[in-house]
């Protein structure tokens, strides 16, 4: 169960810096309410993918499977929360 939810961790830091990072080679800069909206969508996104996936998924014995996927999704909603948490304290530019 420890390595499930290491890998969903490290998915949900792949997907806020990949973005962040795609969209800046990009060249493009969200304006602040898309930044803070941002996040939040891509925890829903992250949450339906745990949703799908794990209980799906032959890595875990059955009694497991819920619980570990209902803790990805609370990770998602509170890692994606903080960064727009950070980014709604942080002055404007």
């Amino acid at each position: 169960m420890a390595a499930v939810l290491a890998g969903g961790i490290i998915l949900i830091w792949l997907a806020l810096s990949g973005g962040r990072a795609l969209l800046g080679a990009l060249g493009v800069t969200l304006h602040r309410r898309a930044a803070l909206i941002a996040p939040p969508g891509l925890a829903l996104a992250e949450s339906l993918l745990f949703l799908l996936a794990v209980p799906a998924g032959e890595l875990l014995p059955e009694p497991q499977c819920w619980p570990a996927a209902w803790a990805l999704v609370a990770l998602a909603w509170l890692i994606n929360g903080a960064v727009t948490f950070r980014l709604w304290r942080a002055p404007q530019r």
